[in-house]
């Protein structure tokens, strides 16, 4: 008597885990591939490299002859990762609150997206720079009330940041300290100096992408759009 072979069965579906992202190599890359990109820009024999790290608009008033694409490179780059950082977040806040995840994470998400989003802002339109003082507020006062709103962000997401990656998280802020602190004391166009303050700054923000990019793929990864417990 013969039996009907039953068809043959998919192959397993195998699910992405929070366990499969790899820390240290997100680590590495981190600080990889924006040192490479910095590198790069020293070494490059075709243009000013001052000119590449400053804002388009400081670049082309330095510049002796305006414009030139490259101008404002690095500095356009570390604007596009702010953007891709506020949009994961905030798109990651909408999934957790439509799926009813626990209200501290889905908190985070939108601080984080906002304070992100607000840096994107400040970065595109250098509003600390340009635009604020020209209303009377000094740009000092503006560093200081960004530096504020990033420790109170830090103090709020502590334990979501430990739960994640907070050398990662950690590295992301003092980079982006230094510039800020190159960018108070000296406040100078020396070419020295604008290496340091935006290679810093660019690193910093890289850090701050990978950090909150990989942070909320494992928060939605984890199953925590179906409210489950936070670790």
């Amino acid at each position: 008597m013969s039996h009907a072979s039953s068809p043959a069965s998919p192959p397993p579906h195998t699910a992405i885990t929070p366990d499969a992202w790899p820390v240290w190599s997100i680590r590495i890359a981190s600080l990889l591939f924006p040192g490479a990109l910095i590198a790069a820009v020293l070494l490059q024999p075709y243009a000013d490299p001052k000119l590449m790290f400053l804002d388009a608009l400081a670049a082309a008033e330095f510049a002796p002859a305006c414009c030139r694409p490259y101008f404002g490179f690095v500095s356009m780059l570390g604007i596009m990762l702010w953007v891709i950082t506020a949009a994961v977040c905030l798109f990651s806040a909408l999934i957790l609150l439509c799926t009813g995840a626990r209200r501290g994470t889905t908190l985070f998400a939108l601080f984080a997206g906002l304070f992100t989003g607000w840096l994107a802002l400040d970065d595109a339109f250098l509003l600390h720079e340009v635009i604020l003082p020209e209303f009377g507020i000094p740009q000092n006062v503006v560093l200081a009330t960004i530096a504020l709103f990033a420790m109170g962000y830090a103090l709020v997401a502590w334990r979501r940041v430990m739960a994640s990656d907070p050398l990662l998280f950690l590295t992301a802020g003092a980079a982006l300290a230094t510039s800020m602190a190159v960018d108070t004391i000296f406040h100078s166009l020396d070419a020295h100096l604008v290496y340091l303050e935006d290679g810093a700054k660019f690193i910093g923000i890289f850090c701050w992408t990978t950090f909150h990019v990989s942070t909320m793929a494992r928060i939605l990864l984890a199953g925590e759009t179906r409210g489950a417990p936070e670790r």
